[in-house]
Formats: structure tokens, sequence, C-alpha cells
């Protein structure tokens, strides 16, 4: 894809045009929008450009054009690295832009969540403290729950669980969320459009998908035997699925979204468009 670049303003300077980005750049091109791209290479006439890992001296953006909104879309390890690419970026252009940093829904441990549930530290992976920076800076974060499209197809996912822990852990949390490419890439539009500072927002499709369905469509003879033995044996997988077989458990539903993010497709009047479909 062959990136528009104009010397003025661009709307969006995508950081790491990546596989999110990419789906962002497709949908700039259809409603012939400009942007930039970087990536590590300059692949696909992108701006060669990388965050370095050790930000203690001034980082160099002298070849990163001013945007009205940048994208980040690569986990940021450091504060104290993006700390210093705003400062740097802000200096080089003498003006402020909008700063969009995507993120994970793994902190989003409650039962149910939404964007005001309180974030379990723990289960921090090391990109919490940047996402900390961004919002004390007028910055937004969007979590993202389970990404999908083009070659990531949750089809592919369910080999990743071949053991019996694997799987009965699936069985124990049978909702898996997801929000497409497609729907990414207008969610990050809007939120460039109606920028709202200081937020964390998080956006899934608002269902969930049930991995028994999963297993049974896509698992091997293998997994589905195993995941049919603890359904039956297994006293914490019995009590919580009940009675029957896993097709009769499909049937009774019982698997609602542990996520919520209406408030997010509410406030920027959106409605995603990409489901998975399981057949």
């Amino acid at each position: 894809m062959e990136q528009q670049v104009m010397s003025a303003a661009l709307p969006i300077l995508i950081v790491g045009l990546g596989w999110t980005g990419q789906f962002l750049a497709e949908l700039m091109v259809a409603m012939q929008l400009n942007y930039a791209a970087t990536t590590r290479d300059g692949r696909d006439n992108t701006i060669t450009w990388s965050l370095p890992s050790n930000c203690s001296q001034t980082i160099d953006v002298s070849n990163l054009p001013f945007a009205r909104t940048v994208l980040v879309t690569f986990p940021v390890m450091q504060a104290e690295c993006m700390a210093a690419l705003m400062e740097a970026y802000q200096l080089r252009h003498k003006q402020a832009s909008q700063w969009i940093l995507l993120s994970s829904t793994r902190p989003f441990v409650g039962n149910p969540a939404n964007r005001h549930t309180p974030l379990d530290r723990s289960k921090d992976t090391g990109r919490m403290a940047a996402e900390d920076i961004v919002l004390q800076r007028g910055g937004t974060v969007l979590h993202l729950s389970g990404l999908w499209g083009d070659e990531r197809q949750p089809k592919n996912w369910v080999p990743r669980f071949p053991t019996t822990e694997a799987i009965r852990n699936k069985l124990l949390n049978r909702q898996l969320h997801l929000i497409h490419g497609k729907d990414v890439a207008r969610s990050i539009l809007a939120v460039h459009d109606q920028f709202k500072s200081g937020e964390r927002w998080l956006i899934t499709d608002n269902t969930c998908n049930d991995w028994i369905r999963l297993f049974l469509k896509w698992g091997s003879k293998e997994q589905i035997e195993i995941a049919r033995d603890l359904a039956q044996n297994d006293k914490e997988c019995h009590q919580a699925l009940g009675e029957g077989t896993l097709e009769d458990i499909i049937r009774c539903g019982g698997v609602k979204p542990r996520l919520d993010s209406t408030e997010f497709w509410e406030t920027f009047q959106l409605q995603p468009t990409e489901y998975l479909k399981i057949e």
C-alpha cells in the first residue's frame, strides 16, 4: 500500500504500522485521508524510524512529520521513553498533538468489567507506566480485546490449547472477547475526530464467543475428548457447566460478555460491524 503524505499537517501519524496500522491505513486510503506511518525498515514507502531502547538522551524525531493525532501501536515498555518521545515531538513541531496509545484488556479482570473498573496492576506486562504517562499528558489509551482479521483467525488459535489444563481453563472461562481490525480502525478514526483527553477506553465488539463452540468446531479429536471428559468428571468443570453433553451446554447458553465496551460505542456513536462466524 502506498501511503499518502503531504507537507502540511497530517491527520494521523501511525508510529509502528504493523497489523493494526495496516487496517487503519486501508481505511484512510478508502476515505481519501492523508497519513504517514513508520516501520523499523522503511518498507512499503514508510518512514524508517524506531523508538530507542535507551531514552536517557533526546529522541531523534527529525524525520517524523507533524500530525494532529499520533497513534502509537506498540507497547512502550519504559515510561521515560514515552515521556521523551512526547516531549521531543512537541518540541520539534512547536505545537501539541493528540496522542493515542494502544493496549490490551489484560488488566481488566473484573467480572463484569468496563472502562471504569480498577485495573489489576499485577497483570502488568511492563506497559502500564507508559500508559500512565500518556494519560497524565492528556492522551488516551485504547484497550483492545482479542484482535482478529486477515491472517489472525480464531480458528487457528484453538490448537494452542492442547493440554488438559489449558482446555480446563477455557471451560471455566468460556468467554472469548474479540474486536476485528476493521472495527479497530473505525474506532481509532472516531477517537481522532472526537478526541477525549486523558481517558482509557475498553473496546470489544460487545459480544463474546464460547470457547466450547470453538473446540467443538475447530478442535482436534483429542481436544474434544479431553473437553468432554472434563465436563463430566472434573468436579469444578461439572459444577460450572452443569449436566448434559457439550452440545447441550452450548444450547443452554449462559455465556455473557465479561467485558463491557458499551460506553465507547455510545460515546463515539458507532457500532461494530465485524463478528466471528463459527461455521
